[in-house]
């Protein structure tokens, strides 16, 4: 259920969410997945997955070229039907999953023509825009939008594709992968500051890094508060990622507000917890084949248990106090999940003050809010129970469009950035 943003805000909320709230009120109920969650979803421990064998698929006459050889890839199989159309079987790592059915391929042929090219997807629906990209300068840059007929009885959807003897690739959203993940941060200003310390937290399932960025100009001696950014978990969730790159922009930046956030706040950022997802081309899961934002309670994959061995020593540090935490995601509308307003937390209420700045400053963004209680095994919950501080699930629309993505992003980190000095500043301790 969704509600009006401005009737969200008020001590009776709980009674409207109240289908949610029984599980944590009660004390009698088990959370055991959100309703749009496939069962044994809270069962994080590792489930066997499916790997795609990386390859190229010739059919049809002249031949037509798919390829899933590369980082990022999704194509489970390819051939031309008697009616010649050309399907392109996509499947998911393993299932039950949400319906986040990612692709990503390659397409050309031995000479140019235009083909009829259906996606075919086992146990999930069509969803994303198919984007194209072509290679202009030694870098993959989006030249078309495809339109697609949506078949509703089986969730294919068909499309037409010009092709020709150079590559296309055709992807659901833009291509970061980890392989590209250093390569982004330099080319964005996020590395390379002197004030930017790249770590690693620790090693994913299949032994790659988790990085993670600490970002300050605080001196050790000093005490400070602690902004913790979580980002792509869910690897298909690439618009919520370029947000997150857009804070972390903004965050760096030369601008007098955030140089006065990094002499006064540490930002600890976890850009890519899922690489592994990234790089295979999975829908949701990491090679363990586990949603890792149900994994916050049990911490049975590496990759979450990085984060909370990255960041629980800060309780007991003297100079570090963790102070507000930003996990976030991509869905089918801009909706920021806060934790209930009757929680309290300290500070109190920092998700609800900043929701109302960036309305304000950003009129025609339509915004959905919908608060939940902290039962729930996810990222934001775990940041309140081990250090008592107001969280936020942030998504963003998977089909924003991106200068509207760049123009509220930005926004909502200056936003944030003097929200949080304020806050700090009535805090009563010794800073």
């Amino acid at each position: 259920m969704r509600y009006p943003l401005f009737i969200m805000f008020n001590k009776y909320s709980c009674i409207l969410l109240i289908s949610f709230l029984m599980i944590s009120c009660s004390g009698s109920k088990e959370f055991s997945g959100f309703s749009y969650d496939p069962p044994d979803v809270t069962n994080t421990t590792d489930k066997e997955i499916e790997k795609q064998p990386a390859r190229v698929i010739g059919s049809g006459e002249p031949r037509i070229w798919a390829s899933n050889d590369f980082a990022g890839a999704r194509l489970n199989d390819f051939y031309m039907r008697p009616d010649s159309v050309f399907q392109l079987i996509i499947e998911p790592e393993n299932a039950p999953i949400n319906n986040s059915p990612w692709f990503a391929f390659k397409l050309w042929s031995d000479s140019a023509r235009t083909a009829n090219i259906e996606l075919k997807y086992n146990e999930g629906r069509h969803r994303y825009i198919p984007k194209v990209f072509s290679r202009i300068d030694g870098q993959w840059e989006l030249t078309d939008r495809l339109r697609v007929h949506y078949d509703s009885t089986d969730g294919s959807a068909l499309m037409k594709v010009h092709l020709t003897t150079e590559p296309k690739l055709i992807a659901a959203q833009p291509l970061y992968t980890f392989q590209n993940l250093e390569q982004t941060l330099q080319e964005r200003g996020i590395l390379g500051k002197s004030f930017t310390h790249k770590n690693t937290a620790g090693m994913s399932k299949e032994g790659r890094p988790i990085l993670q960025l600490d970002i300050t100009e605080v001196p050790e001696s000093q005490t400070a508060p602690v902004l913790a950014i979580v980002g792509r978990q869910h690897p298909p969730e690439v618009t919520g990622y370029l947000a997150s790159l857009i804070f972390l922009e903004e965050l760096t930046s030369d601008s007098e507000l955030a140089q006065r956030f990094r002499q006064t706040f540490v930002i600890k950022a976890f850009p890519m917890l899922n690489p592994d997802g990234a790089d295979m081309g999975h829908w949701r899961h990491n090679a363990g084949g586990v949603d890792l934002n149900r994994d916050w309670q049990n911490f049975n994959q590496p990759e979450t248990q990085a984060v909370r061995d990255a960041l629980t020593p800060l309780k007991e540090d003297p100079k570090r106090q963790m102070f507000y935490a930003i996990d976030f995601h991509s869905t089918n509308e801009n909706i920021f999940y806060p934790i209930n307003e009757e929680v309290e937390t300290s500070p109190d209420n920092i998700t609800q003050k900043w929701i109302d700045l960036i309305v304000e400053e950003n009129e025609d963004f339509v915004l959905t809010v919908e608060p939940f209680d902290t039962s729930s095994p996810i990222a934001k919950n775990w940041f309140y129970h081990t250090f008592g501080i107001d969280a936020l699930t942030y998504e963003v629309n998977d089909r924003i469009p991106d200068e509207k993505l760049g123009e509220v992003s930005r926004s909502a980190a200056r936003q944030l950035m003097q929200l949080l000095l304020e806050e700090w500043e009535q805090m009563p301790v010794d800073n």
